[in-house]
């Protein structure tokens, strides 16, 4: 015969309040980032998706991050966007492509759109742009 078993170890709710960082009431939320290149430049212009109501045809430039003055910020990579928004509590969870279709079966490159998942902890919704605006914010809509 034989037998496994393991110990539990049970943690008093007071206990788990007392996690640095730790925060009962915050919600986790979640973005979407995709960038979009420019003709006869390095810079890319990005836009981000954090579940906002959205048209079809205007979702891409309404979604794009602008300065205060409603001037599209073009960010060196993905990587530099991730750097800036990591300034107002977003972290990075997954990246992905959706290939675009081209290429053959035998090609080690995949050509496609790139995204990026990135997340933050909030207490209140309102926080998700913290930080940062979108075209759409900045219209008002």
């Amino acid at each position: 015969m034989m037998g496994n078993a393991q110990e539990v170890i049970e943690v008093a709710p007071a206990q788990i309040t007392e996690v640095e960082g730790f925060n009962p009431a915050a919600k986790r939320v979640y973005a979407q980032l995709s960038c979009e290149g420019q003709l006869f430049s390095t810079k890319v212009k990005v836009s981000i998706d954090f579940g906002q109501s959205t048209s079809w045809l205007s979702s891409m430039s309404e979604s794009r991050l602008v300065d205060k003055d409603g001037k599209e910020i073009k960010f060196n990579s993905m990587i530099d966007a991730l750097n800036y928004l990591t300034q107002f509590g977003w972290r990075f969870a997954q990246a992905y492509v959706v290939p675009n279709g081209s290429g053959s079966k035998d090609s080690m490159s995949v050509s496609g759109t790139t995204y990026w998942i990135l997340y933050k902890d909030v207490d209140d919704y309102s926080q998700i742009t913290e930080g940062f605006t979108t075209r759409r914010q900045l219209r008002g809509n």
